[in-house]
């Protein structure tokens, strides 16, 4: 495994955490409160310290090379990582035009929206967007068969 497909996975666990903190992030905005039980955030708190040591430890693997004779990437690589660019910026505008069509229909021309919610939607666009790019670059990989059997 080289280090853009290092990367492509890097981004989906990214995306994981960014997901499993965006989800009890809402949780507390939609109950209004945190959960009452000590027990839960002793386990949410577990998870989301474990979920963090796994992101430092891809964060280390992503930066360490196998061998210092490899090459950092070749020019696959970096065509590769160009068409995963390409595809998850393009993948971002569609996402936000969406956003702003379906905002458009179900609020009316006149309707507005919380400032905070604007946070929220353009938050999960980024999420998204790195994982467009993270499955883009995994795809790519496994189409050409190039590191599928390290």
């Amino acid at each position: 495994m080289n280090s853009t497909q290092k990367l492509g996975w890097f981004f989906l666990l990214v995306f994981l955490l960014g997901t499993v903190t965006f989800a009890y992030v809402g949780s507390v905005f939609v109950f209004g409160r945190i959960p009452p039980r000590p027990f839960s955030q002793i386990v949410v708190g577990s998870v989301g310290l474990g979920g963090f040591m796994l992101l430092g430890l891809s964060i280390l693997v992503l930066i360490r090379r196998q061998s210092r004779a490899e090459p950092e990437a070749d020019e696959r690589d970096k065509a590769i990582m160009a068409k995963a660019a390409a595809i998850s910026f393009a993948g971002s505008w569609l996402l936000l035009a969406a956003v702003v069509l379906i905002l458009g229909i179900t609020l009316g021309q006149t309707g507005t929206i919380p400032v905070y919610l604007l946070t929220v939607i353009l938050l999960a666009v980024a999420m998204a967007t790195m994982l467009i790019y993270g499955v883009t670059i995994l795809v790519q990989y496994g189409r050409t068969g190039k590191g599928a059997l390290e």
